[in-house]
């Protein structure tokens, strides 16, 4: 006699059957996900700060004022644009200044840190007048501070005149508050430094926004030339 043939067909499978691979993929994938971002957290990221305890060139390298003095007076005569330098003072004792280095009817002045635009290699040919090697060092245009916990730097603005030097702005900035490289500020409407663009004084006069360059002075020479240039 022969076999009864069955003509049904076998039970799907249930949804069950292929979701189970799929949470088990999500899953490990979330344990991953969730223990790396936890290790990254663990890991603080580095301080941009300066090292309280070591010592570093600072110097202006920008400057740009407003079309007139505080209190909305011209410049100069013939509302020319004023002949800017600026002073750096830290321990009530001025450090640094460009007065030998004006920088001549303009709203917006630019300064360097070396003397010279040349590379490390030229700077070892350079000789002086005196037949005297020059060092790279001596060409730096540029203050030295050490940074401790509540030190700061006073910066001054003047405009060079030929009876006297009108001040024409400046600030106090903390030293534990910068970091290496350019630092930027805006004067606000109380005359504060602030890092904040948008709280910049739109028509207050005098001093308008700086860059203040903070440099490592303990990197070899070939380095300060290259964050000084």
């Amino acid at each position: 006699m022969a076999e009864n043939t069955s003509t049904e067909s076998p039970p799907a499978p249930s949804p069950f059957y292929y979701g189970v691979p799929l949470l088990i993929v999500l899953a490990v994938g979330a344990v991953f996900f969730l223990g790396e971002k936890d290790g990254n957290e663990d890991k603080a990221a580095p301080s941009r700060k300066v090292v309280v305890g070591k010592d570093y060139y600072v110097l202006v390298t920008v400057m740009e004022f407003h079309p007139a003095k505080q209190g909305g007076a011209s410049w100069d005569a013939g509302n020319s644009a004023p002949d800017l330098y600026y002073q750096l003072s830290w321990n009530g004792k001025t450090i640094y200044h460009t007065e030998n280095d004006v920088v001549k009817n303009v709203l917006i002045a630019k300064w360097f840190g070396l003397g010279a635009n040349v590379s490390v290699m030229d700077l070892r040919k350079v000789l002086s007048s005196e037949g005297q090697r020059l060092s790279p060092r001596n060409l730096i245009k540029a203050a030295s501070i050490f940074v401790e916990p509540n030190g700061e730097l006073v910066i001054r603005a003047y405009d060079d005149d030929p009876l006297r030097d009108d001040f024409a702005g400046g600030c106090a900035i903390p030293l534990a508050d910068l970091e290496p490289g350019d630092n930027a500020y805006f004067i606000d409407a109380e005359g504060k430094p602030t890092r904040d663009r948008a709280r910049m004084a739109a028509d207050r006069g005098g001093l308008k926004r700086f860059v203040l360059r903070v440099v490592d002075s303990a990197q070899p020479v070939e380095k300060l030339v290259e964050a000084l240039r």
